[in-house]
């Protein structure tokens, strides 16, 4: 999982993280995804939540390659069996 937004400094992106972390712990709650990773078996607590700049000025100009990135993954999980 992701999220991907503009944010004005540092504490604003933090609080992005935060908000994806309660994200990806109410959706294992779920049963939507599982509590591990697909690819490398790593259970959730040992998931990273990274922040970081992207190349694009906007979230405009990202959302065409974020939506394509979108794509390739569901791709992945389909060929790993895991949607």
């Amino acid at each position: 999982m992701a999220v991907s937004a503009e944010a004005a400094d540092r504490l604003a992106a933090e609080a992005l993280i935060e908000r994806l972390r309660t994200q990806v712990r109410r959706t294992i709650g779920s049963g939507t995804i599982n509590p591990w990773c697909g690819l490398c078996h790593a259970p959730a607590e040992r998931w990273r939540y990274e922040v970081g700049r992207t190349r694009f000025a906007s979230m405009a100009e990202a959302e065409p390659v974020l939506r394509q990135s979108e794509r390739e993954q569901s791709a992945v999980r389909r060929l790993f069996g895991e949607g």
